[in-house]
C-alpha cells in the first residue's frame, strides 16, 4: 500500500479511520537470524508474525503480501464478526425483571470473585465468537432450518432441586438459586 492508497483511504472515511485498514504486510530481518519474519494482518484482524524461512527480502515480502492476500479472502468469506457482547444485569433493565443472575449472584453460586466472573465471560464469549461449528449452527438458524426445544429430560424433580438448595451456604446463594430455578422452570 503506497501513500496515495493511504490518502485515497483517509479521504473517502466518513468517520475515523480504523488503524486496521492501513496494516500492510512486512517483512523484518531479526538480529540474530538470516531469515526474514513476516508481519501481516490475518484471518482474525490481529497482527501475525511469521517466519518466512527465506534469505531474500524481496521473496520474503512477496510470500507475506500473499499470506496476507489469502487471510483477507477467508475473512471476508467469514463476513464479519459481531460486536463485543456484553451481558449486564442492572436494576430496572428488562434482563432484571426476567431474572437473570447479575455477576455478583454467579460469582456467589461459584464461589468466585466477581472480577474473575467477568473474565471467564470474556473468554468465553470470545471462543464462542470464533468456533466455526457455532457459527454455521447460527446461519442454519437465521435460515430457520433450525428449531429450538426444550427437551423434557431437562426438568428437575424435587429431590434433585432439594439437593441443590442444601449447596446454598449464603443468603445471596439461595437468592440466587431461586432466581436459576425460575429460568430452568420456564
Amino acid at each position: 500500500m503506497g501513500p496515495q492508497e493511504i490518502v485515497r483511504i483517509l479521504i473517502e472515511a466518513d468517520g475515523a479511520v480504523d488503524a486496521r485498514s492501513l496494516i500492510e504486510a512486512s517483512v523484518h530481518l531479526p538480529s540474530r537470524s538470516s531469515r526474514w519474519v513476516a508481519s501481516f494482518r490475518g484471518e482474525a484482524g490481529r497482527q501475525v508474525w511469521r517466519t518466512t524461512g527465506l534469505h531474500e527480502p524481496e521473496a520474503a515480502l512477496a510470500l507475506a503480501k500473499q499470506w496476507e492476500a489469502e487471510a483477507g479472502s477467508r475473512r471476508a468469506a467469514q463476513g464479519s464478526l459481531p460486536r463485543k457482547p456484553t451481558i449486564r444485569v442492572r436494576p430496572g433493565t428488562p434482563e432484571r425483571e426476567t431474572g437473570l443472575l447479575t455477576q455478583r449472584e454467579v460469582a456467589a453460586i461459584l464461589r468466585i470473585s466477581e472480577r474473575g466472573v467477568r473474565e471467564i465471560e470474556r473468554r468465553a464469549f470470545e471462543k464462542l465468537r470464533r468456533h466455526p461449528a457455532l457459527r454455521e449452527f447460527w446461519i442454519e438458524h437465521q435460515a430457520g432450518q433450525i428449531k429450538e426445544a426444550a427437551p423434557e429430560a431437562w426438568k428437575l424433580n424435587r429431590a434433585e432441586i432439594a439437593a441443590i438448595y442444601e449447596l446454598a451456604k449464603t443468603p445471596s446463594e439461595r437468592q440466587a438459586l431461586r432466581k436459576l430455578m425460575a429460568l430452568a422452570a420456564q
